[in-house]
């Protein structure tokens, strides 16, 4: 068992401690590190923006670079990485540039994250960071972030996803993109026995809105059809058998729409299966 660096990147577009930018303090607060210590040793870091005016893009870049390079200081000395960020992008693309091209992304999300600037309805950054991993928008901006190398669509399972723009779904089709329904979650155990074969360590994405809204409110994104906590919790055991893990990121986790807590208490449970 590895012990931990717990990364938070606390922004959201950009914002510092906004929205879902609380959600790495919450689940802090919430009693994620005393959790962890149970298994491991947990160290934590906090991850900022340089002084300055940031546009949500150079937001990304500089919070990518030193998200990045925590990272990767954890995994040379032995720690397992799980990144608390309130953007799935910013955790994604710095956990995956740290581990490097071969990994392969297991993807929880109620949302597909693969839209482009040419597709977006909305143009939200966030929206478009799978496609932006995949290599397939922002050829400009990519060039600037530490260590880029897009990953494959072949190598990403997709799982909970219920929500996708009609462009963003052709884009998905033809990344190849291996996406399991909330309803077909026994597909999961081969997807991921395949998707070990063909690569050399797991980046596992956990955005809280994968978990249906019966469970709780984990943002103000969060829609009905996604997983049920059980669902949600097996997949994390399913995962954790593989030793695959390389890297964890929770995101897009926002405590002022989570009332009761349900959400945080399902996160810092999966966290702990993936550890354990």
């Amino acid at each position: 068992m590895r012990d931990i660096a717990l990364i938070q990147i606390p922004y959201d577009s950009g914002h510092h401690k906004t929205r879902m930018g609380n959600g790495p303090a919450a689940l802090v607060s919430r009693g994620l590190p005393e959790r962890l210590k149970a298994h491991c040793e947990v160290e934590t870091s906090e991850v900022a923006l340089p002084t300055g005016f940031h546009s949500e893009t150079q937001a990304l870049v500089a919070l990518q670079h030193r998200a990045t390079t925590a990272s990767r200081d954890a995994i040379n000395r032995g720690r397992l990485p799980i990144l608390l960020s309130g953007n799935c992008g910013t955790a994604a693309l710095s956990a995956t540039a740290a581990l490097g091209p071969e990994t392969g992304v297991i993807w929880f999300d109620a949302h597909g994250d693969c839209n482009t600037p040419e597709t977006s309805p909305s143009g939200f950054l966030d929206g478009m960071c799978l496609a932006i991993l995949t290599g397939q928008c922002w050829h400009k901006l990519t060039p600037r972030l530490e260590s880029f190398a897009p990953i494959p669509g072949a190598n990403v399972i997709q799982i909970g996803v219920r929500q996708v723009d009609p462009e963003e779904k052709l884009l998905l089709e033809s990344l190849k993109i291996n996406r399991v329904a909330s309803t077909q979650t026994d597909r999961l155990a081969p997807a991921i026995h395949s998707l070990s074969e063909r690569t050399k360590q797991f980046y596992v994405h956990l955005d809280a809105d994968a978990l249906d809204i019966s469970e709780g409110a984990a943002n103000s994104y969060a829609c009905s059809g996604g997983l049920t906590r059980q669902q949600f919790t097996d997949s994390m055991q399913t995962i954790a058998a593989t030793d695959m893990i390389g890297a964890i990121g929770v995101t897009s986790y926002d405590p002022a729409t989570d009332t009761d807590n349900r959400i945080a208490d399902i996160l810092i449970e999966a966290a702990t299966i993936l550890v354990s």
